[in-house]
């Protein structure tokens, strides 16, 4: 099982203001003193369960085994749903499930999955499963400690409801699955998917008619659609915000063809 280098991150829709991360950083900290907090978002939409199973996706194959991956988008807070300890590719993920380690565990081998039981006399909230569930668990595995201190073994996780997209002849149906912080435009089509030359893309009435090697190619002020850092399609504007030109963000759909017209 995962042991290494005594990090946790963490990735909420907490919000930057407010108690609630540094609540549970500072559970992390009593309960494993030293271990080296790193914060990948905190301003995950609220309850978007996909927009952080995305950012989680992104973000975890750059750290180094044996890291724990905290992560709380948790619209269930307080109800049946499980949480639990799941260990991918020599990686840690304590969360709820809820499919948020959905995209981690796509194409994967789980190695192994615990049903959170923990603490043991600890007073639990109802309402901050983070704080008083999550986080100790997380502790508990950055200092190497047994999975199966946790609870039992588990199986038959949440799975991710993710979109795919639809082929349609010459047309390939997208939509957007995550807008950044500069307003790029993240669509579920990796670039590998648009096998030659001649493809363009509509989005909010917008026709862009090729796609780019990287933001600079255009003017500013143009929209431009490339490959981006994940692999996937992404529609930006040049120096500016093409979410709010746009008026778009996740689940805006982006229609991708073939010859577009010039």
């Amino acid at each position: 099982m995962p042991n290494g280098p005594n990090i946790v991150t963490l990735t909420t829709d907490f919000g930057g203001d407010g108690p609630y991360v540094a609540a549970m950083k500072g559970v992390i900290l009593r309960d494993a003193p030293g271990v080296q907090l790193i914060d990948v978002s905190h301003v995950i939409a609220a309850q978007a369960i996909r927009e952080g199973a995305f950012v989680l996706g992104s973000a975890w194959p750059w750290f180094p085994k044996g890291t724990v991956h905290l992560a709380v988008v948790d619209p269930g807070v307080g109800t049946e749903r499980r949480l639990v300890a799941v260990s991918i590719s020599g990686h840690w993920f304590v969360l709820p499930d809820n499919g948020l380690v959905g995209l981690v565990a796509r194409r994967r081998t789980i190695d192994g999955a615990w049903a959170l039981a923990w603490p043991d006399d600890r007073p639990v909230s109802r309402t901050f499963h983070g704080r008083d569930i999550l986080a100790p668990a997380a502790a508990h595995l950055a200092r190497g400690g047994d999975p199966a201190d946790l609870g039992p073994p588990c199986d038959g996780l949440v799975t991710l409801d993710w979109p795919i997209p639809i082929e349609l002849g010459p047309i390939l149906l997208g939509e957007v699955i995550f807008r950044d912080y500069y307003g790029n435009l993240v669509t579920n089509v990796p670039a590998a998917q648009l096998i030659g030359p001649g493809w363009g893309l509509e989005i909010r009435g917008e026709e862009i008619a090729s796609l780019v090697g990287t933001y600079g190619d255009r003017p500013a002020g143009s929209l431009v659609a490339l490959e981006g850092s994940s692999g996937l399609v992404e529609v930006a504007e040049v120096n500016g915000n093409a979410a709010i030109r746009l008026d778009a963000g996740p689940g805006t759909t982006v229609t991708f063809r073939r010859e577009f017209p010039q």
